[in-house]
């Protein structure tokens, strides 16, 4: 088996099925820059390769993925927009991939890391998985362009309140709520179910299941695009609130947090 290597991941394989795995699990495979950087150019690479016909995305470790990593320095309102614009090149390239993609999900999947599975085209859970969306909760809003694919999966009232909330779910409940495709039983089963769903991909033919997916893709987020715009702003503007700065110092308190004017 091949394997292409970056800094954060890597892609295994040298077939019709490739692995695109997340490959910091030092840290849950926490989201940087780099991290956001090495996805855009494994998915670019794997675009050009009219051979690939699935992609499997997973993570190394404990977990699928962990989110924004806490530690990086608070950023100005322009990086941070920057990062914005990055972080959404590199969410629509593996939402319009040629391939068809498959998240195996375990562990945590927070932020970042639980919007990563929604630009796939079907996810298979496991019963370790716990799901966090709390970009809300740390005072930011969501970026990638990810809300319509969340609205998506789940409509918008189960969107908002997992978006809102910062609720962290189960599988069992995400199951309910229409998330996954498929469940295993445990961790170790995922990798053998993601190739069993590939090889039906691959015994379909090619042409009519690339734009089918692209069609099924145009017709469920005409006006996502219309609005992304706004991902960017929000950033720009939250990256100076004092509430924003409060709800990030204080996520991890139980006490309860008393908010000023911005």
């Amino acid at each position: 088996m091949e394997t292409m290597e970056f800094e954060t991941v890597r892609v295994d394989g040298d077939g019709p099925v490739r692995h695109l795995v997340l490959n910091r699990p030092q840290v849950h495979n926490a989201v940087n820059a780099q991290l956001v950087a090495d996805l855009q150019a494994a998915c670019s690479a794997i675009d050009g390769d009219s051979n690939v016909r699935a992609v499997i995305v997973r993570g190394e470790g404990k977990s699928f993925c962990s989110g924004a990593d806490l530690r990086q320095p608070r950023l100005s309102s322009l990086d941070n927009m920057l990062g914005s614009k990055a972080g959404a090149r590199m969410y629509d390239t593996l939402l319009h991939l040629n391939a068809i993609t498959i998240a195996l999900c375990h562990g945590h999947l927070i932020g970042g890391g639980a919007v990563l599975p929604a630009a796939c085209d079907f996810r298979i859970g496991s019963p370790s998985l716990r799901l966090t969306l709390n970009e809300v909760s740390i005072g930011f809003n969501l970026t990638w362009h990810a809300n319509a694919t969340l609205v998506n999966l789940v409509g918008p009232h189960r969107a908002k309140e997992m978006l809102l909330l910062g609720r962290t779910y189960d599988l069992e409940t995400l199951e309910k709520f229409g998330f996954f495709t498929d469940s295993v039983e445990d961790d170790a089963a995922l990798i053998a179910a993601g190739e069993r769903l590939a090889a039906e991909i691959v015994n379909q033919p090619p042409v009519p299941t690339t734009v089918s997916k692209a069609s099924i893709n145009a017709q469920a987020m005409p006006m996502g695009r219309a609005l992304q715009h706004l991902d960017h702003v929000a950033v720009g503007y939250m990256s100076k609130s004092e509430n924003s700065r409060l709800a990030r110092q204080t996520y991890f308190d139980d006490a309860p947090r008393i908010w000023g004017d911005d």
